[in-house]
């Protein structure tokens, strides 16, 4: 496995008083430092990320438009029937459906052009591709849109996150199964009654 790199998001200095140490001086001189020391306000880990094809609103290509892609924050999952090799994905619509890492993701990017050509083959023909490049993390934190509705229970930190059936997460339930546990939240909290989904900091990775 790779190794993920720790990266920080620094403040100017997070030393209260701002003295840090001696700064040089001529011989025998000692001089009180007042340089600042950089501290990390933000850490976070390294996303694993993947760019692929957006195909949640497959256009045909005779139709001469660009297909309509999912928006950063929702939950694209893997095609396997358009896709045998894996590069074509889609909202998922599948309540507490069970996928294997690296085969679902939350978009960051989505609408990019496409360096696939203006059209790709699919089960219902021929496609539109050209705008419908998506990034999305695989695993690692991000900001996923989650709602409470489903799961009927309020959300609050640390609480298993499963697909909700329309591209958003919601709560695992207490006894989730097998490979339907996508994510872990760590937001404030989403309450059961909330229906409209509110993007909230997730870390998506799977058991």
């Amino acid at each position: 496995m790779a190794l993920r790199q720790l990266y920080n998001l620094s403040t100017s200095s997070l030393n209260p008083s701002g003295m840090t140490s001696l700064l040089p001086g001529g011989a025998g001189v000692q001089t009180s430092g007042s340089s600042t020391t950089p501290g990390i306000s933000a850490p976070y880990i390294e996303q694993f990320q993947m760019q692929v094809l957006d195909v949640t609103a497959p256009t045909n290509i005779a139709n001469n438009a660009a297909a309509t892609p999912a928006v950063a924050g929702k939950l694209l999952v893997w095609d396997p029937f358009n896709s045998a090799f894996g590069s074509k994905w889609k909202l998922n619509t599948v309540k507490e459906q069970a996928i294997g890492r690296g085969q679902y993701g939350i978009v960051t990017a989505a609408g990019q052009a496409s360096e696939a050509g203006l059209c790709t083959s699919s089960v219902s023909g021929n496609v539109a591709t050209t705008g419908t490049l998506a990034t999305v993390v695989v695993e690692g934190p991000v900001q996923a849109y989650v709602q409470g509705t489903v799961g009927g229970v309020t959300i609050s930190t640390g609480m298993a996150l499963a697909a909700d059936g329309a591209g958003n997460l919601t709560y695992a339930g207490a006894s989730p199964a097998a490979g339907t546990v996508l994510g872990t939240y760590a937001g404030a909290g989403v309450a059961s009654t909330v229906s409209i989904p509110v993007l909230s900091n997730v870390y998506i990775g799977g058991y």
